[in-house]
């Protein structure tokens, strides 16, 4: 059973008006699919292993040709981070994360064809943000989907951000051309008031955004996914299993911070600082502005 609520707006990043922005929102949900209109192509790009089944792991259901990039290997941070979750080496540990990711996605009907892993390091995709953008770039341009489902900007992960980062980019490049796919965001963690808040999003006023409430059969497919990353239940456990949220990318500004204090990642991972990622973003930015204008 799924309920369906949109609220309309007029600050969405993209050029669609509002009528066809939230037509695609609501087309994105996999009972619209199941009522016979044509599925859109769907392509997930998020920043680890995991954070698909997290944020939308009921709605692949209804999308099984969905091409799915994974920005970082999903190898921690470093050898500690590899070696506290049990694993000899980062290799391992991002292989068994790829094994697990295969397994949930397998639920829900989409093959290991349909996966990718970009190859950013764990933890790296912040001070990359103009390689993690020329990927997604190509990917963008490889794929031609209608829809872009990524993470928003919200502090809560310096990789996520990144991602959020590298499909706008690559949109807005292809938005000249006439082609931009919609970007719309899925939930994953930020902290608000010094508390992390899972499953839900940083407040963004007027931004059109649906939630899809989860009946008893997609609880379980959802629970069942979950469970599929055995090294990450402390992780996953914790994010609800009752509501996925969805929402048209806002219009960010990527060299200020996406709200006040202290972010989630300079809180619990220190291994950069707002400050430092912004900073990579104003210099990503302006290469990306250089390449425009040489036409490249």
């Amino acid at each position: 059973m799924v309920g369906l609520i949109i609220r309309g707006s007029r600050e969405s990043r993209f050029t669609l008006d509002r009528e066809s922005g939230s037509e695609l929102l609501d087309r994105l949900t996999a009972a619209n699919v199941a009522q016979g209109m044509e599925p859109l192509r769907l392509l997930v790009v998020v920043a680890h292993p995991d954070d698909e089944a997290i944020g939308a792991g009921s709605l692949l259901r209804g999308y099984p040709t969905a091409k799915i990039a994974h920005v970082t290997d999903g190898g921690g941070a470093d050898q500690a981070s590899a070696t506290a979750r049990g694993f000899a080496t980062r290799s391992e540990y991002s292989l068994a994360r790829q094994r697990e990711v295969l397994a949930a996605l397998s639920l829900v009907g989409i093959a290991e064809s349909q996966v990718r892993c970009l190859g950013i390091p764990d933890g790296e995709a912040g001070r990359r943000l103009l390689d993690v953008s020329r990927l997604v770039m190509d990917l963008l341009d490889e794929v031609r989907p209608d829809v872009v489902l990524t993470h928003p900007y919200e502090g809560g992960h310096s990789d996520h951000d990144a991602a959020a980062f590298a499909v706008h980019m690559a949109a807005g490049l292809l938005r000249r051309d006439g082609v931009a796919p919609l970007v719309l965001e899925l939930t994953s963690y930020h902290d608000r008031d010094g508390v992390r808040v899972r499953g839900d999003f940083l407040p963004a006023p007027a931004v059109p955004e649906c939630r899809i409430l989860l009946g008893d059969e997609e609880r379980e497919l959802k629970r069942r996914m979950l469970s599929a990353f055995t090294s990450q239940q402390d992780v996953v456990r914790p994010f609800p299993l009752d509501v996925e949220r969805f929402r048209i990318a806002p219009r960010y500004v990527f060299t200020e911070p996406p709200h006040s204090g202290t972010l989630g990642y300079e809180r619990r991972c220190v291994r950069i600082s707002g400050a430092e990622w912004r900073q990579m973003a104003e210099h990503a930015l302006a290469s990306l502005r250089a390449r425009r204008r040489r036409g490249d």
